[in-house]
């Protein structure tokens, strides 16, 4: 779907960043099999791929044995309530109820289960790396196209003071609410705790990690299609940390077997439909993921995740 003009012709950067995700996808271009050309994001720029700021805004850490979720008022117009857990804050709109907001804080745990076979330390790293450079997921009523310009106004309040890279809809009416929750949060993971703890591996910004080196190859083979991103080439910053942001997504979950139960296998932009398949067509693609993600983090359960289809 293509986003509004009145949200694509809003200036400020970040909001322009937070919403680009969603409107892109199908305004294909020619882009689709060229080479990604990653550049070294410039020092002049405030935030880091149009959102990430360049120093963190306190050293705390997160406490990992405390999975408590505690809602309570929230001061910004628009976003009543806020949850907070595992160091990320969750802002919900009116008309968001508390108990899916607490299931979206239980997926968020099963990202990093207390498993003594896990490498603990670096769950704390990437959690307290978020909670740093504070974390925080806008969860709307709806879709965002419907939203008027006390939103907007709410939103760039948010982005100045908080790391936003997307957003979560509840109810946003495409029979797919599992992988909105489960995308969204992978999408803060990897573009603010991994990019940051693992740069070698995961870094945006670097045309030599080892994720934007796999996924130049899977423009390459035409298993991911990024013609869909090609109008924002011009925020090149942004562009560079959306496709790999959005390229990280597809890589884990498809890993993780979440693609064919919950996702939509008619997806152009994604042409690998489960792990054996990952494994057979983008086999660097399959080692990233075992050989970083799965030392740490592992794939919600079943029982959590299908929690999410009644809201379809």
């Amino acid at each position: 779907m293509k986003f509004s003009k009145q949200i694509r012709n809003i200036s400020y950067v970040s909001l322009v960043v937070l919403f680009t995700t969603f409107g892109c996808k199908n305004a294909k271009t020619d882009t689709s099999k060229e080479e990604v050309e990653i550049e070294e994001i410039s020092e002049e720029e405030d935030k880091i791929g149009g959102f990430l700021p360049k120093t963190s805004f306190t050293d705390e850490t997160v406490d990992l044995e405390d999975s408590t979720v505690v809602i309570t008022d929230f001061d910004v117009k628009g976003f009543p309530k806020k949850m907070e857990t595992y160091g990320t804050l969750f802002v919900m709109m009116d008309g968001v109820p508390d108990e899916f907001v607490k299931e979206v804080a239980l997926t968020f745990h099963q990202m990093f289960p207390q498993d003594s076979l896990l490498d603990l330390k670096q769950q704390q790293q990437v959690l307290s790396t978020m909670l740093q450079y504070k974390s925080l997921i806008p969860v709307l009523k709806g879709r965002y196209e419907s939203l008027g310009d006390d939103f907007e106004q709410s939103m760039e309040t948010l982005s100045n003071d908080y790391s936003i890279c997307d957003i979560i809809m509840y109810k946003d009416g495409t029979g797919r609410q599992t992988m909105e929750v489960v995308e969204h949060l992978l999408h803060y993971v990897t573009s603010i705790g991994l990019h940051l703890n693992l740069p070698k591996e995961w870094s945006f910004t670097d045309a030599d990690s080892e994720v934007t080196k796999v996924m130049n190859k899977a423009v390459e083979l035409g298993l991911y299609d990024i013609s869909g991103y090609g109008d924002m080439r011009d925020e090149k910053e942004v562009y560079q940390r959306i496709i790999v942001q959005e390229f990280s997504y597809w890589l884990i979950s498809t890993y993780w077997d979440l693609q064919e139960p919950y996702g939509n296998l008619e997806e152009e932009e994604w042409n690998i439909d489960n792990k054996k398949k990952l494994l057979e067509k983008l086999p660097d693609g399959y080692n990233l993921v075992e050989t970083t993600v799965n030392k740490f983090m592992k794939s919600p359960s079943m029982e959590s995740l299908e929690k999410f289809r009644k809201y379809n």
